[in-house]
């Protein structure tokens, strides 16, 4: 009885309404990770309270079930309909934008970050997501131009956020300077406590260099990291592939599988990389639906899809292949 009124006199003073009972049943049972019966419990109090001032919460706790459940479409809707209605809301934004980050859409990432930015000072988070949201999509130049007019921006202390330092040592990178990026990025892969931005970025470019072992170090910290993230499990599908005493394409596929999952099947550069693991397998056939599906989605995204061009040959390549 005590507890229950509690809730009374905490809804009242935040909201100025009597509480809504599916959504306070809901939160009990998502704080218990029972992310399927609180969803049921958001649904159910959304549909009976569609003006209530505290439904930007439960949408934004719902779209969290449904990502754990691996609904991403939908639980992407729950944010888009609050950034719509609070487009001042800094969190939903963020949010927003780390889930178009997992499913592979980096330029709608970018475009989150840039709407919110309108509304709110910069800070080291919104930055960092601004960049590499642009870094991952390889531009397009002028949306670079903004990311880095909102680090520039930022207090001299925010400078030092290492994933910013990841951002500026990729952009290095890309611009050519490789020895130059390349040494931050291995600098700050080797600290202890080191971020998961940058154990995956240098760990992608130690497997452009061929140095599998080294990269597989790094993985496997971005692995207990951050064990579900499906471009830790696409670099460590690649690291297999790659020719040598490393080369397990059965652990590629399989690891490859588990990244497409984890994505709802909604990030081509995933299924990219799980058609070039069937290709391996000399499953052609698998190969060539499952790269066929990523132009598909690819041809959904915002934008160009920047690896569009070496899926189309794949495409070529395999189709070819079959029909011989």
């Amino acid at each position: 009885m005590l507890a229950r009124f509690e809730v009374l006199m905490r809804w009242w003073r935040v909201w100025g309404t009597l509480p809504v009972m599916a959504w306070v049943q809901g939160a009990a049972l998502y704080r218990a990770g029972k992310f399927d019966e609180a969803r049921r419990y958001y649904e159910k109090g959304l549909e009976r309270h569609r003006r209530h001032p505290a439904r930007f919460c439960a949408h934004m706790d719902l779209s969290y079930c449904l990502f754990r459940l691996r609904r991403f479409d939908e639980a992407e809707q729950h944010l888009q309909i609050t950034v719509k209605h609070f487009p001042r809301m800094r969190e939903a934004s963020v949010r927003l934008a780390r889930l178009q980050m997992w499913t592979g859409s980096y330029l709608e990432a970018a475009w989150t970050i840039k709407r919110i930015l309108e509304h709110v000072a910069p800070d080291a988070e919104l930055a960092a997501l601004f960049l590499m949201a642009v870094i991952h999509n390889g531009g397009p130049a002028f949306l670079r131009k903004e990311a880095l007019a909102a680090l520039l921006s930022l207090d001299p202390k925010q400078l030092k956020d290492p994933r910013l330092e990841v951002g500026r040592a990729l952009l290095a990178v890309q611009r050519g300077e490789i020895a130059k990026g390349r040494a931050v990025l291995e600098g700050l892969a080797t600290q202890p406590g080191a971020p998961l931005e940058a154990h995956l970025a240098f760990s992608e470019l130690l497997l452009s260099e061929y140095k599998i072992g080294q990269a597989r170090v790094h993985l496997r910290a971005a692995l207990l990291a951050a064990p579900d993230d499906p471009k830790v499990l696409t670099l460590l599908s690649e690291s297999y592939l790659k020719p040598g005493p490393f080369y397990n394409p059965e652990y590629a596929n399989q690891l490859a599988i588990s990244a497409c999952q984890n994505t709802g099947w909604l990030s081509p550069g995933e299924m990219k990389v799980l058609a070039q693991s069937f290709f391996h397998l000399g499953d052609k056939g698998s190969a060539l639906i499952v790269a066929s599906k990523a132009k598909q989605v690819g041809k959904q995204r915002l934008g160009v899809f920047k690896d569009s061009e070496t899926l189309d040959e794949l495409i070529k390549g395999l189709a070819a292949g079959t029909l011989a």
